[in-house]
């Protein structure tokens, strides 16, 4: 086997990074025919690059630490675009009269304004700012907030919380998360909103995790759940197709906005 020239190696590199959202050293090295300091020497160059962020043993893809919690004011400016596809295509999704768990972020946020006037709604929320959405809507909703302590994302987390979603059962549950890779699952910077979000997921009958696709490859400290607890995946356009295929490894259903439910189920009829 003819060893791969630097520039062929990165590539390789960056698709299995886009692919898996994180690679490992020695995986590479053996994959790659290569000494493991020569891969290391290569991640070195990509991170300079800011193209990955080198970890113990591999590297990610960028996105912050795993135990970084931007705030809510600045969330809401990420990638707006995005959440707005994601919005539209999650709104299709609430009829009038079904009960719906929104947990506390900026795309379930972008959720609810869409969908703050579709009547009959009992609406279930640990964000404050979702509440003060529907309270404007006037068209009949119920909003069932819970109490908590509040996190610098503006959730309300932590036992009072938790105890109030046990008692509950929603027909859809929307699920924003802050991280979403193959091994790391769902996951988020903050331990008690982990365990918050655990409980959304306990209440929903369905599990639909609205997720834009700079989640990929993104591993917040705290593990929500594996992927498999989604029932769907609904992202933006932007979803590379090796991520999506990857998902729908462990999620029924996989969409991206402006990707027909039909169309995506035959795309991954074909992949498996």
């Amino acid at each position: 086997m003819t060893e791969m020239l630097p520039p062929q190696r990165h590539t390789l590199i960056l698709e299995r990074l886009r692919r898996d959202g994180q690679v490992r050293v020695t995986t590479l090295a053996s994959d790659l025919a290569v000494s493991e300091m020569t891969v290391r020497r290569d991640l070195g160059i990509l991170a300079e690059r800011g193209d990955l962020v080198k970890t113990h043993g591999g590297a990610t893809l960028p996105g912050g630490t795993t135990s970084s919690e931007p705030g809510f004011a600045h969330n809401l400016g990420v990638a707006a675009t995005e959440k707005e596809q994601i919005a539209r295509l999650a709104a299709e999704r609430v009829h009038p009269g079904m009960s719906i768990a929104l947990n506390a972020g900026t795309t379930t946020h972008t959720l609810a304004r869409r969908i703050a006037h579709v009547p009959g709604l009992t609406v279930v929320t640990n964000s404050p700012r979702i509440a003060a959405v529907f309270d404007e809507g006037g068209t009949g909703q119920t909003v069932i907030l819970t109490g908590g302590i509040r996190t610098p994302s503006d959730a309300l987390v932590g036992p009072y919380a938790v105890h109030t979603l046990r008692a509950l059962r929603v027909d859809v549950c929307f699920l924003g998360v802050h991280g979403v890779s193959p091994e790391g699952g769902l996951t988020t910077p903050n331990l008690l909103e982990a365990e918050t979000n655990r409980a959304f997921i306990d209440a929903g009958a369905s599990v639909v995790v609205i997720a834009d696709h700079h989640k990929w490859g993104v591993t917040g400290l705290c593990q929500i759940a594996e992927l498999g607890a989604a029932d769907v995946f609904l992202s933006d356009a932007g979803l590379a197709d090796a991520a999506r295929v990857r998902l729908a490894e462990s999620i029924d259903s996989v969409i991206r906005a402006g990707e027909h439910p039909d169309a995506a189920a035959t795309q991954t009829g074909e992949n498996e």
